[in-house]
């Protein structure tokens, strides 16, 4: 499968936009136990659930402002939502960085900052993915490519945790420095897409080739189109006889006609969109892979959000883990998550078992977990050993979650069959929403643990977190049974 210039460049600057909304999500986890320690509000009592609600904040502002955004990048130029997004998702996270530099420790300008924040960054995934179906066809998107766009989450991870470690390299110790750092990346990224990534409207149809196949007609599989462009009065509609109208007749307000219509259109567009989700619950396998996600996603951010802190708590060798070591080895976890994600895509590519492969590594993911964390308490913890525990966290974590996120329209029309494009993505967007209330559930228990369990606090947490990947791994269990029988009867 070769790809033309155009499609190359949409997908390079979407790969690097998405990293760079990571990369301005990197220092919030990372300054954490700095916050905890040495600043207000933060270093009371109640510090672990201060800055928690933060994070809770901004995913519920993320999660809200991907309906807003999904439904304005349809009525305006995507290109355009996209660039305000990422010039203001660059603001805020500045801003939260220099209330370092203005001594500002209102709870409630962290609070707005994180709020904004999560508005802005929800820009960047339902405009990326319009425009990655846009210039891809559909056979281009199911294949190898959206499995492999969706590794660009962990290489942000990598890119925004070594920015920051590079903050105390040069000296600069202040806490700010890897805010305003990671926020003048996805602003330059803005910049670059303005003037480089092309639009979605006017010069798209100019690739029309690379679309995806439009939606039929209403009526086209009835009405072929030689016969309407031949011969007109076939197709015109036979309204049966003219009914004159009578002096008598009263003349209807042209107001209340277009209110009604207004309102049985309304009517009828209600009813649609009820019947297609209720179509859509019904389609194999989507309710198993709505709970896989919520669970996938539920462990993987809590790890995303407290992993760096974890980190900060443990002695390796004899030696305590500082700000530094904690962002390089958040970018090992980070760095799992390319290798995981491209390998599971490669093997998903060749065998299409979807569910047998996420059933398999998120059980791996499960035990790995526990592993990890039983090795950072012994006695004799080694370095490089640890190091490779937390390369294997990462890449079994996060390349189901990969698999379930920006693989799931193909995951969804395997399971289906269908053409139909509004149930196909009906069925995605139940999927994607579930996934994102176990993103925000995740870690808000990880914050109420720590807060409340201060002495089992992080045996909880990771706990939680095995727990969720394995059931996770268990909600599969029917697909995986699905695909081994239906493997079977195709090579028999």
């Amino acid at each position: 499968m070769t790809f033309s210039s155009t499609q190359i460049r949409v997908f390079v600057l979407a790969y690097l936009t998405y990293l760079g909304f990571f990369v301005s999500r990197s220092p919030y986890s990372l300054v954490k136990t700095t916050l905890l320690k040495s600043w207000e509000p933060f270093n009371g009592e109640d510090g672990w659930l201060t800055i928690g609600m933060l994070d809770t904040a901004f995913l519920i502002a993320y999660a809200a402002g991907l309906f807003i955004f999904g439904f304005l990048c349809e009525k305006f130029e995507s290109l355009y939502v996209l660039v305000m997004g990422c010039l203001s998702s660059g603001v805020t996270t500045i801003f939260y960085g220099l209330a370092d530099f203005w001594d500002v420790h209102s709870y409630w300008y962290f609070m707005m900052m994180r709020i904004a924040c999560g508005f802005a960054e929800a820009t960047g995934w339902p405009t990326l993915i319009k425009m990655m179906d846009l210039y891809f066809s559909k056979e281009e998107r199911l294949d190898f490519i959206m499995v492999a766009f969706g590794s660009c989450k962990f290489a942000g991870t990598v890119t925004g945790s070594i920015l920051s470690s590079f903050c105390q390299v040069f000296g600069t110790d202040s806490w700010g420095y890897p805010f305003i750092w990671c926020g003048l990346v996805i602003m330059t990224v803005g910049i670059v897409d303005f003037f480089f990534l092309p639009p979605t409207k006017g010069q798209a149809a100019e690739t029309q080739p690379l679309l995806s196949d439009p939606a039929p007609l209403p009526d086209s599989d009835t009405t072929p189109k030689n016969q309407s462009e031949s011969d007109p009065a076939k197709t015109k509609p036979d309204n049966g006889p003219v009914k004159t109208k009578s002096a008598s007749d009263p003349a209807p307000s042209s107001n209340s006609v277009s209110s009604q219509e207004a309102s049985k259109d309304a009517g009828e567009g209600e009813t649609k969109t009820l019947n297609v989700f209720l179509r859509a619950l019904q389609l194999p396998g989507i309710i198993d892979y709505s709970i896989h996600l919520f669970f996938i996603k539920l462990g993987v951010y809590v790890i995303v959000y407290w992993l760096p802190a974890w980190l900060e708590t443990l002695t390796i060798q004899g030696t305590g883990i500082d700000y530094q070591l904690a962002c390089y080895l958040n970018a090992v976890w980070g760095l799992g998550g390319v290798i995981g994600t491209l390998l599971l895509g490669l093997i998903v590519q060749q065998t299409k078992l979807y569910g047998v492969c996420s059933f398999i590594v998120s059980v791996i993911a499960g035990a790995v977990v526990l592993v990890t964390f039983w090795y950072s308490g012994i006695a004799g913890t080694l370095m490089s050993v640890f190091i490779v525990l937390i390369l294997l966290l990462g890449l079994t974590q996060n390349a189901p979650y990969a698999l379930s996120s920006a693989g799931m329209p193909s995951v969804v029309n395997k399971l289906t069959s269908t053409e139909d494009t509004k149930l196909v993505g009906m069925a995605t967007g139940i999927i994607d929403g579930l996934g994102s209330l176990g993103a925000i559930f995740g870690p808000f228990s990880g914050t109420l643990l720590l807060q409340y369990s201060p002495s089992q606090g992080w045996y909880l947490v990771f706990l939680l977190v095995s727990v969720s990947m394995f059931v996770a791994a268990a909600v599969l269990i029917r697909q995986v049974i699905r695909e081994i029988r239906d493997a079977r009867e195709s090579t028999s």
